[in-house]
């Protein structure tokens, strides 16, 4: 269920490699459980980032878990916008079993 919203600088371009087959490759974790969601930015004040995305994660999954998902995005969104990793930044958002809807099903994990 990773699950990455991410803001990008409309300067970015999106190359021809497959993100979400990046990702899934760099974390070991299968494609089909994985959604990217690209928005471009119209504004951006303060401290700037080319990308800035939101991580959701589920609660099951062990710290060293978590981090291999945040550092393997930052990787694969740098490698398909061709940008250095130090202008990608992920905030992750852990969720807790139940506070998930699919299929009009609350998720319990």
């Amino acid at each position: 269920m990773p699950i990455a919203n991410c803001i990008v600088s409309p300067e970015c371009k999106l190359g021809d490699k497959d993100l979400i087959q990046l990702w899934s490759e760099a974390s070991g974790i299968s494609a089909s459980e994985m959604t990217v969601n690209l928005t471009e930015s119209l504004y951006q004040h303060g401290k700037p980032y080319k990308i800035m995305s939101v991580l959701y994660l589920p609660s099951i999954w062990s710290s060293s878990h978590v981090s291999q998902l945040q550092t393997s995005l930052a990787k694969a969104l740098a490698t398909c916008f061709s940008i250095p990793i130090n202008e990608v930044h992920i905030i992750t958002t852990i969720v807790e079993s139940g506070h998930v809807v699919e299929a009009g099903e609350v998720q319990a994990w």
